[in-house]
């Protein structure tokens, strides 16, 4: 019964993996004179942009309630407890997940790759199962390997991946693979897109939207990857 949940839950995300931003507002950094630069790779979670016609009013992580509230903004909030000031660079990718087979493609980052990050997040990987038609061809390790290392510029970077909000075994799979393989942190999130509690169920008219993680969700999300960066030398 879990499973087919997942799954319809899943499949209810029907919020387009394209232009969720536009194209020269793929990358935005935001310097503070911090002692620390990190780098957020994701898609519609980690950032999406106005689209009316789908219900969503917000420049921030898709479903939070306001721009503090998304895992990002959470997650720069707990790291200035410890490093007080934190630059920070989001990145939506979501048009990479939807190519993820192309590795030319992942060029339209560079200015990403250019933050030259101590620390890169990569929270993505839900929209790939829009290119499934690829999988077989195309191995999702491979290519995800390939994108993760773009985005380390700088050779000494720590790294944090996390699995999918809504579970996809063979995407899951890759992305631990990845981390196993490159000895980076790795964040389990699947149990929290199986719990209602974590989505913004009833608060959006557009399914795609409200199965999203709401403020909760959120919150949780960056808890844990905030736990995780604990236990590296930064």
């Amino acid at each position: 019964m879990v499973v087919k949940q997942m799954v319809k839950d899943f499949e209810k995300n029907d919020v387009s993996a394209k232009e969720q931003v536009q194209k020269n507002h793929y990358v935005e950094s935001f310097h503070n004179d911090g002692k620390i630069k990190v780098l957020f790779i994701g898609n519609s979670i980690t950032r999406h942009e106005i689209k009316s016609e789908i219900g969503w009013d917000g420049d921030w992580g898709m479903a939070a309630s306001s721009r503090d509230k998304d895992y990002v903004h959470i997650t720069v909030k707990l790291l200035e407890e410890t490093f007080e000031k934190v630059d920070y660079c989001i990145a939506n990718c979501g048009e990479w997940e939807l190519n993820y087979f192309n590795d030319e493609i992942i060029s339209n980052w560079q200015k990403a790759r250019e933050f030259c990050a101590d620390l890169v997040i990569v929270r993505i990987g839900e929209n790939i199962w829009q290119a499934k038609e690829h999988f077989n061809n195309s191995p999702i390790a491979l290519h995800f390997d390939k994108m993760v290392k773009y985005f380390c510029k700088n050779e000494n970077a720590k790294v944090v991946l996390t699995n999918l909000f809504w579970n996809i075994d063979v995407i899951d799979d890759a992305i631990e693979r990845v981390a196993k393989e490159n000895g980076y942190e790795f964040v389990s999130i699947g149990d929290l897109g199986n719990a209602s509690e974590n989505k913004a169920l009833g608060k959006f008219w557009h399914e795609g939207v409200s199965v999203h993680p709401n403020d909760l969700g959120m919150k949780r999300i960056a808890e844990r990857i905030v736990e995780k960066i604990k236990r590296l030398k930064l």
